[in-house]
């Protein structure tokens, strides 16, 4: 799963554990983060005008957080990099602070040619809470034509996924994690009609609606609460990098997914609550997290 990127990786600028909250829901502010990185530099960005600095990596897996992949980081200390050129081989820290993440320190400790197929890229900025939501025509699993639009009113849940995803805590947690919100739904008479799950296929090509239909039936989806959705590529590109899903393709289209995790919170008025990256939220944050959106 590591060879030659065949699809654009669609990464935004942050993969943190979740962007910083909004004054509705008043949560304690979630502590920082830091994970050691290594890679080899493929492009050095020009000082923007906030000082900040953007820094391509093709880096090794972050164990507990991410896989290898092509990424792009901010540099706060933009004099970090002043003396590094691409190629160069460095070991740095991550970190997560609320809705920042950054590089800071960053080392270097030698230098190599770039491989062949290098292909930088840039951070984008990603959804703030606040934000109003993507709304691109989607398909759900009877193949009518949705959009999250058709939601408000209701407090949503959205995560992202593919059916023949391969990893137990991945794609598959996220199902399980899902139906067991589905269920708690449905015995809250208080968010009767008012909270709404969605997951959306990043893998359209496979992932048809009569696909996600069989796959959506087997865990017990029950499409007034839980839809599944999948839509034109055009339309998914937009929305992973509006939420923040990075994916890269290896080899052809029948070879696993390199992706990150993203579930997100929307209000009834289809702006963005807040974003957890990966799988450490639970089924009973995420279902207080709808109570609090309903309530906002």
């Amino acid at each position: 799963m590591r060879s030659r990127v065949t699809v654009a990786i669609y990464y935004l600028a942050v993969f943190a554990a979740g962007l910083a909250i909004t004054a509705a829901c008043r949560e304690a502010a979630e502590p920082v983060r830091e994970y050691a990185v290594k890679g080899q530099v493929l492009s050095i960005g020009s000082p923007r005008s906030d000082g900040r600095r953007e820094v391509s990596l093709k880096q090794e897996d972050i164990p507990g957080f991410m896989p290898a992949m092509t990424m792009a980081y901010f540099v706060k200390r933009a004099q970090l990099l002043e003396e590094m050129t691409p190629g160069d081989l460095i070991k740095a820290t991550l970190v997560l602070n609320g809705s920042e993440m950054y590089l800071d320190p960053i080392v270097k400790t030698g230098h190599a040619a770039l491989p062949p197929d290098a292909k930088p890229v840039r951070v984008m900025e990603v959804m703030q809470p606040g934000d109003e939501v993507p709304d691109d025509a989607l398909k759900d699993q009877d193949g009518a034509t949705r959009r999250l639009s058709d939601w408000h009113g209701q407090a949503v849940a959205v995560t992202f996924v593919y059916t023949r995803c391969p990893m137990p805590d991945f794609c598959p947690l996220m199902d399980r994690r899902f139906a067991d919100l589905q269920r708690a739904i449905r015995e809250d008479r208080s968010l009767a009609g008012r909270a709404h799950l969605v997951s959306i296929s990043f893998d359209p090509a496979y992932d048809t609606p009569e696909v996600i239909a069989a796959h959506a039936r087997a865990r017990g989806a029950d499409p007034h609460i839980w839809s599944y959705l999948t839509g034109s590529r055009e339309a998914i590109e937009h929305l992973t990098s509006r939420f923040g899903v990075s994916l890269i393709t290896e080899g052809d289209a029948s070879q696993p997914i390199t992706h990150n995790l993203r579930t997100a919170i929307v209000d009834p008025r289809g702006r963005l609550v807040k974003i957890y990256s990966g799988n450490e939220w639970t089924a009973d944050g995420l279902l207080r997290n709808l109570r609090d959106a309903n309530a906002s």
